[in-house]
């Protein structure tokens, strides 16, 4: 990877973290209280549901979160946009379309083929 795709990869996932720390209100801490004044079941159910859904929604940015944070890091220590699995280089249009990128698109597919045939989220 030449310097220039780098530095853009850099700046788009700069810009990524200041786009979802700007208008991320994501707090989980009132999500675990439960409603016990909502007497009505289905109303219950409902506030449970939006806020499981809330949670999976914050989880979600957290991690992607932590997943550019480690990028710029590894950009960082010169080990940016190689594969964790197989270390051979992760082609440049693959971190072009996914500058999150821990995997070649081979070493992406098989651990894919794995978590389908398991169940188990390999990493």
């Amino acid at each position: 990877m030449n310097k220039r795709d780098l530095k853009s990869l850099k700046k788009q996932l700069l810009q990524q973290l200041l786009d979802m720390s700007g208008s991320s209100d994501c707090s989980l801490k009132g999500l675990g209280d439960a409603d016990e004044s909502i007497a009505d079941l289905l109303d219950r159910a409902s506030h449970m549901a939006e806020r499981n859904f809330s949670h999976h929604l914050c989880s979600r940015e957290k991690l992607l979160i932590r997943r550019i944070e480690q990028s710029l890091r590894d950009m960082d220590d010169g080990v940016y946009g190689f594969c964790e699995r197989c270390e051979e280089e992760i082609s440049i249009k693959r971190l072009k379309a996914r500058p999150i990128a821990r995997h070649c698109i081979n070493c992406k597919t098989e651990l894919e083929k794995m978590e389908r045939l398991t169940g188990i989220e390999a990493s």
